[in-house]
């Protein structure tokens, strides 16, 4: 737990840096699922102490989120990829907390998922409903990097959700569904996934290029890309 409370630290500094910027920061910090993993592997926690430890640092971000030192914890959820089923239950277990922790703290929470359609906003909802996710509430949570037939489900439940800022991905959305996803950057984990993901530096260009094309997908953008964000996140732009 203490290696948690250390990176948190360095991470919050990383974010108080940005605003000595100019830049308005929405700070999120979290236990993301393949941590889970890279306890048990690299580090050889038995699973009851990566459970433990996980826990531990969900406590940090309470506090964290309590102090307004942070606007959101995340990423929490499970893992998309190949594992056991016990580190899955893990997951889902420190996913529940970290749920709990933030809503009770007023803190905004994203979720790292599967991409199984209607079935995996089902289950998570099932989570989210026994962690306090009811209501206006339901309006913190955030499903992360989500497919469009995710994200519709999740939105038609109440909460929120965001999807890659990949061009051909928003020409789909912009033709077929009502500005109602946040748009997200994100860094590439997989090499062999070339495009899958629109890096934070090219994001503002790609959304250019888009709303270009039409004054139908410049409305959608802009909705999607400033009105849903002041939504969110309970901001305005300068």
């Amino acid at each position: 737990m203490e290696a948690y409370r250390r990176m948190y630290e360095i991470h919050l500094r990383e974010c108080n840096a940005a605003r000595g910027e100019g830049l308005r920061v929405a700070c999120f910090a979290g236990v993301h699922p393949a941590e889970v993993d890279r306890m048990i592997d690299k580090y050889r926690q038995p699973p009851e102490k990566a459970l433990e430890t996980a826990l531990g640092a969900v406590e940090v971000l309470r506090r964290l989120c309590r102090e307004g030192a942070i606007e959101g914890v995340g990423e929490v959820g499970r893992q998309h990829y190949k594992t056991s089923p016990l580190r899955v239950a893990i997951a889902m277990a420190v996913m529940e907390e970290a749920v709990a922790a933030a809503l009770e703290e007023g803190c905004l929470v994203q979720l790292h998922l599967e991409n199984e359609g209607p079935a995996t906003v089902e289950t998570v909802d099932r989570i989210l409903r026994r962690a306090g996710a009811t209501g206006a509430r339901r309006g913190m949570v955030i499903f992360h990097h989500a497919t469009l037939r995710v994200a519709r489900e999740a939105v038609a439940r109440g909460y929120n959700a965001t999807i890659p800022g990949v061009p051909k991905l928003l020409e789909h959305a912009i033709a077929r569904e009502p500005p109602h996803y946040l748009v997200e950057s994100d860094y590439l984990d997989d090499p062999a996934r070339p495009g899958a993901v629109v890096e934070p530096w090219l994001l503002a260009r790609k959304l250019r290029e888009v709303a270009s094309t039409s004054l139908e997908a410049e409305e959608w953008v802009r909705k999607a890309s400033i009105d849903l964000v002041e939504k969110v996140f309970h901001t305005r732009p300068p």
